[in-house]
Parts: structure tokens; C-alpha cells; sequence
């Protein structure tokens, strides 16, 4: 039996692997029955855990044995060195043999980026691939990139992002009409470096027809909803990224201590139950894990390192909605090979 989507998982990126991999994989196939799921890893340490695993079978997945992992903490030259029998380089090679359709690893960040770019190429026309990821507001979610994949952008990889993110958008959650901003420090048009202004004259100037182009937002506006896709380069994205997930664990950390702290309190919290837990539920980021290389000539999607294993089942999760959303294909018959 042919299945529609072959995804690709190292089995050894992370803390706790393969057991949250293998877990997280579980769940997966739980509710998807028309995936195959090759996993990456050392066979012997799999195979001891893989039994307890029951929507695991041998005709919804196959293990690949790799002789090596990429540890945590290595550095991208050391990760090059050892790569080819990695669990994480064999995972994206498949897919350039056209052996998967996509990748999911929560090995190191570095190494899974330059390994995606060496192996799999960026799709003609991109200069630079980014990291986008999805973010809760009010209304709905929003997709924020790039979080970290490039530190400095110039006004063409902004302008490339903003095409890559509203397709990436458009695959995710199926809406046609996808509107973009860019992350500034002001909504009038001479805030910001010098990039994020040309940016922003060349996409109103054009009257770009991919999407709904908003102009400037600020990052206290992101929560709003108004927008779907906010733009900026790696390090405004990833500094406002940390600092959104820190503001998010103070804050519950806070309301668990309040009504901690008296029997008063812990009286008026049995009132509040419902309402706080359905604020965790919103605000758990295990629900939001998974980051996807955009840009590439498939897709490949970094989970979280410390991820657990409901987590990394939403990644795979995610991987599911790609495909299924046909994302490389539609980034290819829409980019705009720009001039600017």
C-alpha cells in the first residue's frame, strides 16, 4: 500500500531520544494513517524501546540504522566532519533521493540548517532560506520569520521572506488571501534601518498581488491578529521570540504562585479553574513546536531540543500540513524572481 506522504524523523536529534521521537511518533500515527514514517537512528537502542508502541508497525514505518548523532552541543564544522553517517544527514539525504518528502529533527539548530542548505539547495531565485514559525494572537495565529537563520538581511531577503512566508502560510492553514508586514520600530515610513525602508517602498510600490501587504508593524501589535505573516531578519526575530516565551513561562509561573499563596487564593483559583486552564492551553508552546527551513528545495522542520514528546508530535503534525498543503510546489510557481 502506497502512503500519500513519506516523512523523514531523526530519531537521535535532542534530549530524551529516541523515546520522545518514538512516543511523539505513536501519537502521530494514532490519527494519520496515510503517512510512512522513515526513522533515523541507532536500530539496536530503537528497536529496545519501539515495542511499547503499538501504532507502530512495519507497514507504517521503516528504521534506517546510522552509525553516528550530532551531540547538542557540537559545532557545525565538527557536525560537517562526522555527517554523512549522522542520524540527522541521512534523514535529509533521503529526501534528496526522493526516499522522503520532508525532515523533522530536534538535533542541534546550526548543524541541521548548513547540513538542509549543502544538501538539499535553496529553490532557484532565493538568496537565503529563513526560519518561520507560528505564533499565537488573539484571533488566531500569525507566522513569524526569520527567528535566527540569518542575523543580517538585506532589503532582497526581506522582500524574498515576506513571498516565502505568505505561501507557507497559505499551505498551513489553506487561506487564500494572506496578508504580510514587516517588524519595525514604527509604523511611518522613515523608521528602521536603511533594508527594512527599501524593503517596504519596493513591496507598496510594486502593489504586490501574492498578498495583502500591510506596511510596518510594531512587535507590541503582533498579538493583535490583524496580520497573518510579520517579517524582520533573524535577530530582531529570534531576540523577539525568546523574549515573547520568557514573558509567556513569568507570567503563568506568576499566577501559579498567587494562588499558591494563601487558602484564600487557593479557594478563588478552584473558581478560576477552567478559565486558567484554557489560558495555559492556549499559551502552551508545545502546541507551536516545530520551526520550519524555508526557502529550501524541500522542507525541513527543527524541533524544539528539550521538546517532549507531545511536542514533538505536534512537529510531525506540522510536517502533515506542509505536505499537505503542497508548500515547495507553490513557492515555485509563485516567486517572483526579483529585481531589486
Amino acid at each position: 500500500m502506497n502512503k500519500q506522504f513519506n516523512i523523514a524523523v531523526d530519531a537521535m536529534g535532542g534530549d530524551n531520544s529516541p523515546e520522545k521521537v518514538l512516543k511523539g511518533i505513536d501519537l502521530f500515527l494514532k490519527d494519520n494513517k496515510n503517512s510512512f514514517i522513515n526513522i533515523f537512528g541507532d536500530t539496536k537502542l530503537i528497536n529496545s524501546q519501539i515495542k511499547k508502541y503499538q501504532n507502530i508497525n512495519s507497514s507504517n514505518s521503516k528504521i534506517i540504522h546510522s552509525e553516528n548523532k550530532v551531540p547538542n552541543e557540537c559545532s557545525v564544522r565538527d557536525a560537517i566532519k562526522i555527517g554523512k553517517q549522522t542520524s540527522m544527514w541521512m534523514s535529509i539525504d533521503s529526501v534528496k533521493r526522493g526516499e522522503s518528502d520532508i525532515v523533522v529533527s530536534a538535533g542541534n539548530t546550526g548543524a541541521l540548517l548548513v547540513m538542509s542548505k549543502l544538501i538539499l539547495k535553496t529553490i532557484d531565485g532565493v538568496d537565503k532560506p529563513a526560519l518561520a514559525a507560528i505564533w499565537p494572537n488573539f484571533k488566531s495565529y500569525s507566522l513569524l520569520l526569520d527567528l535566527g537563520a540569518n542575523v543580517e538581511c538585506t532589503e532582497k531577503n526581506l522582500i524574498e521572506f515576506s513571498f516565502l512566508g505568505t505561501e507557507l502560510f497559505r499551505a498551513i492553514f489553506n487561506k487564500e488571501k494572506v496578508s504580510c508586514a514587516l517588524l519595525n520600530i514604527g509604523t511611518e515610513e522613515l523608521k528602521g534601518h536603511e533594508s527594512i525602508r527599501n524593503a517596504n517602498s519596493y513591496l507598496l510600490e510594486k502593489k504586490i498581488t501574492n498578498f495583502d501587504y500591510k506596511g510596518f508593524i510594531e512587535g507590541n501589535e503582533i498579538k493583535n491578529g490583524d496580520c497573518d505573516v510579520i517579517v524582520t531578519d533573524g535577530f530582531t526575530g529570534n531576540v523577539a521570540l525568546k523574549t515573547a516565551e520568557g514573558t509567556a513561562n513569568f507570567i503563568t509561573t506568576e499566577i501559579k504562585k498567587s494562588f499558591s499563596k494563601s487558602i484564600f487564593s487557593k479557594i478563588g483559583y478552584l473558581f478560576s479553574y477552567f478559565a486558567f486552564k484554557d489560558i495555559k492551553n492556549k499559551l502552551d508552546p508545545r502546541k507551536f513546536n516545530g520551526a520550519i527551513f524555508l526557502g529550501l528545495n524541500a522542507p525541513v522542520v527543527k524541533s524544539h531540543g528539550g521538546a517532549d514528546a507531545f511536542a514533538f508530535y505536534n512537529s510531525i503534525s506540522l510536517s502533515y500540513r506542509i505536505l499537505n498543503g503542497n508548500l515547495i510546489n507553490k513557492i515555485k510557481n509563485n516567486f517572483i524572481n526579483l529585481n531589486v
